[in-house]
């Protein structure tokens, strides 16, 4: 059977003014694309988000306006809001790099915003699915593979954190901070020299890093070599004077070394940093009964080291261990004899 020569005429002019629309149509949606960059780099977000809607309303499949529309959600700081942009953008272009990087970024500040450990955690494996598939379109990215790293790491999946910040390191060698993730991701895996030599590569590179030295000193205790950990923890304390914590650390070390006096002197500086620390309390409330303990006709130090765990206990009552010694050295309540 033939079909009639008028038919296959009308079919091709129908084709033809469906590919004119449809170009059209393009056209009109990259015009309010680039309508809605230009509001954008002015910084009237709330036009140039108008004319990105537009853009999308008119060419759904038109990745990089949602992209954009991602871009100054996240820069609101409205992350949900990027997150579907962002989302948009990928399945429009699954090629494209940049908005899988944004989305896994995006995915890792809805997880640190999250409180449920059920949501941390789920942002945090769609952000790891996401980084895989931008570290697959681009396997030389230094971020992306830092910061697979990282989501890894607060998964509990140290053996496949240490795999992409060893990659992002090979990327990157003269960045401290892939240095120090590193470090950290040994030191969770008990790997202690690794680590180690991981936070001196980093402090050769950025000397000012109170809190790494803080790890480090950490690391030395745990090797039992504690005046390493002193040393380190000494040189944090120079760096930054308003951290309690390294005052803290300090107490600990001395008391191991049997230093009682400088414990003491340490928990106390920690505690006139940081009023609120039970560990700092718990810390002092220890030396002050082992010197009861080593001279027990001086009760006042008993007295001193209770008032001490009592802080602490207030600051968090869940210690149990520390209310059976609170128990252990109260005296007992003597009523008058008849």
């Amino acid at each position: 059977m033939r079909i009639p020569l008028v038919i296959i005429v009308c079919a091709a002019v129908v084709a033809a003014l469906t590919l004119g629309c449809n170009a059209v149509s393009k056209e009109a949606a990259i015009k309010h694309y680039v309508a809605g960059k230009l509001f954008a780099e002015k910084g009237d977000a709330e036009k140039a988000l108008a004319e990105l809607a537009e853009a999308v309303r008119i060419n759904p499949s038109l990745g990089i306006a949602h992209a954009a529309a991602g871009d100054i959600h996240r820069k609101q700081g409205n992350h949900e809001l990027a997150r579907q942009s962002y989302e948009k953008s990928c399945q429009a272009n699954p090629y494209a790099f940049r908005p899988h990087y944004n989305l896994g970024l995006t995915y890792q500040r809805l997880a640190h915003a999250a409180k449920a450990v059920k949501k941390v955690r789920d942002f945090l494996g769609k952000a790891v699915k996401t980084y895989v598939r931008a570290v697959t379109l681009d396997p030389d990215d230094f971020d992306t593979n830092l910061n697979l790293s990282a989501c890894y790491f607060q998964l509990g999946k140290y053996d496949l954190a240490e795999k992409y910040c060893t990659s992002a390191l090979g990327i990157n060698p003269e960045d401290p901070h892939v240095h120090s993730n590193l470090g950290i991701i040994y030191d969770s895996q008990d790997k202690l020299y690794e680590a180690i030599n991981a936070y001196k590569a980093s402090l050769e590179l950025d000397t000012n890093q109170p809190k790494l030295l803080v790890n480090l000193g950490s690391t030395y205790m745990r090797q039992q070599r504690l005046k390493k950990a002193i040393k380190a923890f000494g040189m944090a304390c120079e760096m930054d004077p308003s951290d309690a914590d390294p005052w803290e650390q300090l107490g600990s070390c001395h008391y191991r070394m049997k230093e009682y006096s400088k414990a003491q002197t340490a928990y106390q500086k920690a505690l006139s940093l940081n009023g609120s620390s039970c560990n700092a309390y718990r810390g002092l409330g220890v030396v002050y009964m082992t010197m009861f303990i080593l001279d027990q006709e001086d009760t006042e130090l008993r007295e001193l080291g209770l008032s001490a765990w009592h802080s602490s206990l207030e600051l968090d009552p869940e210690q149990e261990d520390l209310r059976k010694f609170v128990r252990k050295y109260t005296p007992r309540y003597r009523g008058p004899e008849l």
